[in-house]
């Protein structure tokens, strides 16, 4: 085994590699260099280029960096470095009311003495068939983006396939993502059917349509691909630089993720009533 292969710590690089990390620890050489330098400048340049190849072996130059950089960094920062940044950041400006926009096409209902929100039956009916219709046909990029209101030529949106995961992006933001064929098939089944409830439908933004239709996502109590029961969960993630609790929807026969949020106080309340929804017939 090669002298670097034994010195790569590849939890901690490649895919792995902690940003914050290797950013505090690039900084920390660049200052020890520069002190050395003002003595000798050779030796500081060596010091620096060692630092940077052992950095970019190992993934930090200090010991148990990793580890202080995700207790103590802010989480509004470590939130930035997440693995699936990778990819830009979901559109935060869309300021529709998903609530709302369903409310007027009549999908849901109050329930529970007004403390919850149900399908309405007339609603579920709907969607149940429209999903069933669905999944007997090939899903594309074109299907999906039809179902956001994309034109495929636009150059300012795309949509991407991996597996069985579709990202809908511009070159800025994330306008949607779906990590299942079970959440592309309520989407676009969903979108049918609202297209045709709300007149001004087709004058809601990418963005906006993919807020809507993520939101009627946890609704689902039957996958649409597999008929599965479905269960919300709150689980902790752990990406490289921060752990943080999100509310999950997925199916218990074939794991297909449905709904996927960031832990607040008032996604837990909501999600905790929605498994005993006796209101609604199962989608």
């Amino acid at each position: 085994m090669s002298l670097v292969k034994r010195l790569r710590q590849p939890e901690y690089t490649g895919k792995n590699r902690c940003t914050p990390c290797t950013a505090v620890n690039i900084a920390i050489a660049a200052g020890t260099s520069a002190l050395v330098a003002v003595a000798s400048t050779v030796l500081g340049a060596g010091i620096f280029t060692l630092s940077l190849g052992t950095i970019y072996l190992r993934g930090y130059l200090v010991p148990g960096t990793p580890a202080l950089t995700k207790r103590y960094f802010p989480d509004r920062v470590l939130r930035w470095f997440d693995e699936d940044s990778a990819t830009p950041m979901a559109d935060e400006t869309v300021e529709i009311d998903p609530e709302r926009v369903l409310l007027d096409a009549d999908a849901v209902e109050p329930c529970r003495e007004g403390t919850d929100l149900c399908l309405t039956a007339d609603f579920q009916q709907a969607w149940r068939e429209r999903i069933h219709t669905t999944r007997a046909h090939d899903l594309s990029e074109v299907i999906l983006a039809d179902a956001l209101n994309v034109s495929t030529t636009d150059d300012r949106i795309a949509v991407d396939q991996h597996d069985q995961a579709f990202i809908a992006h511009t070159d800025d933001a994330v306008v949607g993502q779906w990590s299942s064929r079970a959440a592309v098939i309520a989407d676009v089944a969903a979108a049918t059917e609202l297209s045709e409830r709300l007149p001004d439908w087709q004058n809601l933004a990418p963005a906006e349509i993919a807020r809507v239709l993520m939101s009627l996502r946890i609704f689902i109590e039957r996958c649409p691909d597999c008929d599965g029961p479905v269960q919300v969960e709150e689980e902790v993630v752990e990406s490289c630089c921060r752990s943080y609790d999100v509310i999950a929807s997925a199916c218990q026969e074939c794991d297909a993720r449905l709904f996927e949020m960031e832990w607040d106080e008032t996604a837990v309340d909501d999600a905790s009533q929605r498994p005993d929804r006796s209101a609604q017939a199962t989608v």
